[in-house]
Parts: C-alpha cells; sequence; structure tokens
C-alpha cells in the first residue's frame, strides 16, 4: 500500500520540479563560477545593483536567478558550503511565494537565505519565521556572514525586549523571529496606533495647525514578504490558537470561589449522566439533569462574583477535567500551569486559556489561580501571515494539506527532491492489546539495538509517555537522555547526540525541533539512527516528521510505530473499533495481528477531516471580519 510518508523514497512527485528548473540551474551554477573568481568588494557591488535593479520597474525576469547565484557563493566563501541543487531549487520555489516541501535534513536552514537575499534587495524587509527562540538565534548567526559580505543587514526580533530594539531588528534588511513574536508586535502596534488616535479624518487639518498627535510608538515597518519554517504547523496545526495581547500581567485571583466551586462540582458529574458530547472534537455539555445539579450547588457567596453564567464555569471545570491532563497539554512548573504545545512538545509559558479554562484547569491542578485578563488585540496565526503581500514557506510534511493550503492560502506546494537517495526502512506498526505490553516490548526493542551499537531516538506525544518509558529503562540501569517540555533548555545538546552509537534518546514530538542528529561512522555502520513512535498522532504529517530524523541525507536508518488499544487515538476518536480489535486473540506477549493498524490510520484520518473542516471553517470567518472592517 502506498502512503505520503513514501514521497521522499521513492521520488514520487519530485521529477516536474527537476525539470521546472534545469536552466535556471545551469544559469545559476554559470553565474556562481564567473563569481568564485571575483573579489569579495565586486561583490558587493553586484549586490548594489541588483538591489537598484529590483527597485526599479525595469527589473529583469532573470533577477532571482541571479540573485541567487550571488548569495550561493557568498554561502561557499563565508559558510564554507556549496548549496545543493535541490537546495537551489526550494530557495527558487520560495521567491515564487510557495511552500516548497523538504525532507528532513535536507538543509532549510541554508535554504531559507537564498530567498531572504532576493526579497531583502527590494529594501522593504524580509522576515524569517521560525518556531522558537533558540532557533531564531541559531539561525541568524548562521546567515550572518553570508549577508554582511553583500552588503545586507541581520536583525534578531528578541522576546521582551525595549521597542527601540526591537525597532532596530525590524528596521534590517533582513528580521529572523519566533512566529508568534512577529504576530504579537503587530498587535502591540495595533494599540499603540489605536491610543494616538488612530487613522483620522481630520489628521492632516490637525497637521497644518500645529495639533497633530504625536507618532505612534510603532515597530513594525510593514509586511512586504514572509518566510515561515515549519509552514504546516504554523498554518494549519496552530490556525486555531490565536495571539492574544491580554491588559497587564496575570496575578493571583482575589476571588477564586467560583473556579474552585466548579471544580468541586465536576468531580461528582457523571459522563453520560450530567455531561456529554456528541462527537471527541466537540465540546462537553452539560444535560438537564446536569444544570440542575451544577445550579443546586451554587452558593450565594460565588453567585456574587459570577463573570458570566454559572454553567459556563461548570463546563469549563469538565473540559479541564477530562479533556486536559497534566504533563500532556500543561506542565506545572514553579506553582504555575504551563501550556504545552500539543504539536511541538514545547512549554509556552506566555500563553493561557481563555474564557476562565486556565482558572479552570488551575483549580483542577491545586495550584493558585490567577486573575482572568480580558483581551486588548487579537489575531489569529493564519490571520497575520496573510498581512504579507508574499508569503512562503518551508516544511517536510505539506503533501499531505497541498490542497489545504491552496484552497485557504493561495500557497501552492512544490516537492523538491532529495540530494541523495534515501535509505530508510520503514518497518510495519506493531499493535499490542494495553500499553503494559506495548511498552514491554518496546523496552525489548530498545535493548537488542543498544546492544548492537544502533543508536535509538523514542518519539512520545506526551510528556507523561516519556516519563513512563524512562521509569521502565531505569530499572534496566541502561543510560538514556529525556527531553520534553521539563528539559526544554537542554535541547540542542540532547538531540546533538542522539546519532552517537548505542545511544537512547527519548523525546517528546520531534516537530520543530531543528537541531542536526550527527551520525559516526560506527552508528552508520550498526544500521543507522533507528526510530520508534510510541503513538501515532492525531495528524500523519506529525509521524512523518517523526520518521524523517532517520536516514537523512543518504545515511541508512530505519522507524517504527508501537501502538496500543488504549492509545489516546484509538480510544478516543474509534472507541468501538477498540472494544472490536480487544476480542481479538493475542500473542503471549500481547501482540495483534498486524492487520489491525489500519484501524489507527482510519481514526487518524477521521480527526484530520474534523480537522480541516474546523480550519474551513475559521478562515471563512477570517474573511468574513476582514471583509466587515473594510465596509466600516
Amino acid at each position: 500500500m502506498f502512503h505520503l510518508s513514501d514521497i521522499f523514497c521513492t521520488g514520487t512527485g519530485v521529477p516536474a520540479t527537476a525539470r521546472r528548473f534545469s536552466g535556471a540551474l545551469t544559469a545559476i551554477r554559470a553565474a556562481s563560477a564567473i563569481h568564485a573568481d571575483e573579489s569579495d568588494t565586486r561583490l558587493r557591488e553586484h549586490s548594489a545593483a541588483l538591489r537598484r535593479e529590483s527597485r526599479s520597474r525595469s527589473a529583469a525576469d532573470d533577477l532571482p536567478v541571479r540573485a541567487i547565484a550571488l548569495i550561493a557563493e557568498s554561502i561557499r566563501r563565508t559558510l564554507k558550503l556549496q548549496p545543493y541543487d535541490c537546495q537551489l531549487m526550494a530557495g527558487l520555489t520560495l521567491t515564487e511565494g510557495r511552500i516548497a516541501e523538504m525532507a528532513t535534513g535536507e538543509g532549510k536552514t541554508l535554504v531559507a537565505l537564498l530567498p531572504a537575499f532576493v526579497f531583502a534587495l527590494h529594501g522593504r524587509g524580509a522576515h524569517i519565521s521560525t518556531v522558537n527562540p533558540y532557533l531564531a538565534a541559531r539561525d541568524c548567526e548562521f546567515a550572518r556572514p553570508a549577508f554582511d559580505l553583500l552588503g545586507i543587514t541581520t536583525g534578531l526580533l528578541e522576546e521582551r525586549t525595549p521597542n527601540p530594539k526591537k525597532k532596530a531588528a525590524y528596521d534590517c534588511d533582513v528580521t529572523y523571529g519566533v512566529g508568534t513574536e512577529f504576530g504579537f508586535d503587530y498587535l502591540r502596534d495595533q494599540l499603540a496606533i489605536r491610543a494616538a488616535g488612530g487613522a483620522r479624518p481630520h489628521a492632516f487639518h490637525e497637521m497644518l495647525l500645529g495639533s497633530a498627535r504625536a507618532k505612534p510608538d510603532t515597530v513594525q515597518r510593514g509586511h512586504a514578504f514572509a518566510i515561515i519554517d515549519e509552514a504546516d504547523s504554523i498554518l494549519l496545526d496552530e490556525a486555531r490558537s490565536p495571539l492574544i495581547i491580554s491588559m497587564g500581567e496575570s496575578a493571583p485571583c482575589r476571588e477564586p470561589a467560583p473556579y474552585l466551586l466548579a471544580d468541586q462540582i465536576a468531580r461528582t458529574l457523571k459522563h453520560g449522566e450530567d455531561f456529554s458530547s456528541t462527537t471527541p472534537h466537540e465540546p462537553l455539555l452539560l444535560t438537564d439533569t446536569g444544570k440542575f445539579r451544577a445550579h443546586a450547588a451554587l452558593t450565594d457567596d460565588a453567585l456574587r462574583l459570577l463573570r458570566r453564567v454559572w454553567t459556563h464555569y461548570v463546563e469549563q471545570a469538565i473540559h479541564a477535567r477530562h479533556r486536559l491532563h497534566r504533563d500532556v497539554h500543561f506542565i506545572v512548573a514553579e506553582g504555575k500551569v504551563i501550556i504545552v504545545d500539543e504539536f511541538t512538545g514545547r512549554p509556552c509559558p506566555d500563553r493561557s486559556w481563555r474564557d476562565g479554562l486556565h482558572q479552570a484547569v488551575e483549580a483542577t491542578a491545586g495550584t493558585t489561580i490567577t486573575e482572568e485578563n480580558p483581551s486588548e488585540a487579537t489575531i489569529t496565526r493564519p490571520g497575520y501571515f496573510r498581512l504579507y503581500e508574499k508569503a512562503c514557506g518551508m516544511t517536510g510534511t505539506a503533501a499531505e494539506a497541498a490542497s489545504e493550503l491552496r484552497e485557504i492560502y493561495e500557497l501552492n506546494v512544490r516537492i523538491v527532491p532529495l540530494n541523495r537517495p534515501c535509505r530508510r526502512t520503514v518497518l510495519r506498526d506493531r499493535v499490542f492489546v494495553d500499553r503494559a505490553a506495548k511498552l514491554a516490548a518496546v523496552t525489548r526493542e530498545i535493548l537488542g539495538r543498544h546492544g548492537k551499537g544502533q543508536p535509538v531516538l523514542v518519539g512520545t506525544r506526551t510528556v507523561a509517555n516519556s516519563e513512563e518509558l524512562a521509569a521502565l529503562l531505569s530499572k534496566f540501569k541502561f543510560p538514556f537522555r529525556l527531553l520534553n517540555a521539563k528539559q526544554d533548555a537542554d535541547e540542542a545538546e540532547i538531540i546533538a547526540q542522539a546519532g552517537e552509537p548505542g545511544n537512547i534518546t527519548i523525546a517528546t514530538n520531534m516537530a520543530g525541533r531543528g537541531a542536526h542528529i550527527p551520525l559516526p561512522p560506527q552508528s552508520e555502520a550498526a544500521g543507522g539512527l533507528h526510530v520508534i513512535g510510541l503513538e501515532r498522532h492525531e495528524n500523519a504529517r506529525i509521524d512523518r516528521q517523526l520518521i524523517g530524523r532517520a536516514a537523512r541525507q543518504g545515511q541508512p536508518g530505519s522507524a517504527q510505530f508501537f501502538l496500543s488499544l488504549d492509545d489516546e487515538l484509538l480510544h478516543r476518536h474509534s472507541p468501538a473499533a477498540a472494544a472490536k480489535l480487544a476480542r481479538m486473540t493475542a500473542t503471549p506477549e500481547g501482540e495483534l495481528p498486524s492487520e489491525t493498524a489500519e484501524h489507527f490510520l482510519r481514526a487518524q484520518r477521521s480527526v484530520e477531516h474534523a480537522d480541516r473542516n474546523g480550519r474551513r471553517a475559521l478562515a471563512e470567518y477570517d474573511r468574513w471580519i476582514d471583509e466587515l472592517k473594510q465596509a466600516l
């Protein structure tokens, strides 16, 4: 059976890309050969000439090709790297305003320099959006020498810095930063404009009379070009998580009684009798019986403190107790509830749930309940990136979502060929009756490969799962490294050592963890990196990102998923299938026939379908809001 995860190993879908850019690649190589004999000063003069040409109306169609040839030579000269043909093709794809799908390990960090230089020539700023501050700082430092040689300024957008420093970063030709920080700065600028009076009809008359208000203290100078790393994650997976600026810092709630009482009531209510939902995707709502019990338990002290209807408090408490789990959706650090990004496994200390849900989670977790901060400004991530005149992006997994990206964002996906043939072996999924049997089998698999000197990377969906496996491995006294939301600061070092001979690494969600995994000869001889997926995610693209960690750049490697009937994917989204499979005969080790894995893939496709419908509805809402604003 063909899977989209086989695209990079078979070459499916890439010949057209190679044909499309064959002439451009020849031109780039020819121009680069000429530049190789020129001085640094001459390269800078070429850059200045391209800058002048790009800002004129007479710019030639081949300007991107000539610009990429120039930056390619600068990269070779300063970074001692020769861009591969696949990287040049990806760079050309991005200059066209498309999504370039490149396999993990194909060098997306270097690719970003190519379109960034082309866009920077226009003089209006090119923003490179990454998924975390570490990658933004690393990529900026990596790129700076190549840009400096050509007279292109580079800025790093750091979080929690004063406006003058941020403005200096935005005034650079190329600005690196975390995608959310770009969005938050936009919201802060909108608030500053609002505070200064905004765009007023009589602003020109006020200026003539000398009574014009002070210019707003904004930092961004516009939205010309955006290059989005992990574009499918930002534009699709995080589409329904809006960016919100609240009023003030969160302080301890002075009157927490409603949240505490709602949590106490939620503990006593029964699923199916007092509350229910139509599907696993729908919210948990009180039944008539549940509403009666909730109102009967409402005290006078809590009643006088309500900000919204009482049933909403109780339903949020139910959601917090039954849908949001500690060490899965959030962690508790220093007495505070910190959201864990479900797609990357990263802690998000600046993020909070809205409409009292965060307070409901705090009540469930037993931490200090904070005040609800009313939002001052908000925008969705897709809504922000739609502000740019030209947006493009890179990811290892866009083929599955190509039609959606085209429909919602008018962004076409182009699959870029591999630099070297893929040598990855993807083994069939193994299915077990329960988590205990699965973990026992995973442990045997890890220890067997460890004994042969093969490095093993285990990807888990949640923090809790990673720590459960870590506790099991500890009993065997084998060394391993653990990377989840609690060890985020050690990420680069842990990932960098994951390919060493016999190393065992357990990581929560590898998506967006851009650190390179070197593979020494001893590890290659032992079979290369072996990746184990401890569960399938609700989105197949995340599974493919995990598999992509093995067999990068033509190295050997393998991957396999271990599943169980109590996995979240099957248990929550296809309970009938889980019950049916539980009646099947298993081996003494608790393993079920391999064909049962198809039920997990069906559940996965069902969730993906529901998520796509939700994103389409959100996109329609965003368009309606935009039309409403334009009509006012």
